[in-house]
């Protein structure tokens, strides 16, 4: 606004010129005000980007989580069938005949604690 007020409108009373001046100080009024806005709006996606941000690394932390337990479950999975397989495949001691234990452990699947075995409640029905 300054070279406005070195013309020779301003020079000359500044009638001519008021009305110009006025406005332009009306619009950099609007001007500050908008830059203002921008500069909240600004500040205000930066902290949105910032909860991204933190937002992405839980789900990165998680998604490593869930792999891991993944892993765990195939891993117990695998552990599972071998004693499955191992409790087919027992031998009676004195007859050497075959004895599938696995039905044993199925009927306490929903509850382990009500399945005890002892070495002799189970019998070979070999002999």
């Amino acid at each position: 606004m300054s070279w406005l007020n070195q013309t020779t409108f301003a020079n000359t009373g500044g009638a001519e010129a008021s009305p110009y001046v006025r406005q332009i100080a009306v619009l950099e009024r609007e001007l500050a005000h908008a830059n203002e806005s921008v500069d909240d709006k600004i500040d205000k996606l930066e902290e949105v980007g910032h909860g991204v941000v933190v937002l992405n690394t839980k789900l990165g932390d998680a998604l490593t989580r869930v792999g891991v337990l993944e892993n765990e479950v195939a891993r117990l999975e695998r552990k599972e069938e071998r004693r499955t397989k191992r409790m087919k495949r027992v031998k009676c001691l004195r007859c050497g005949g075959g004895l599938d234990l696995s039905a044993i452990f199925r009927i306490g699947d929903g509850d382990q604690r009500c399945v005890w075995i002892s070495a002799y409640s189970v019998r070979c029905l070999f002999l």
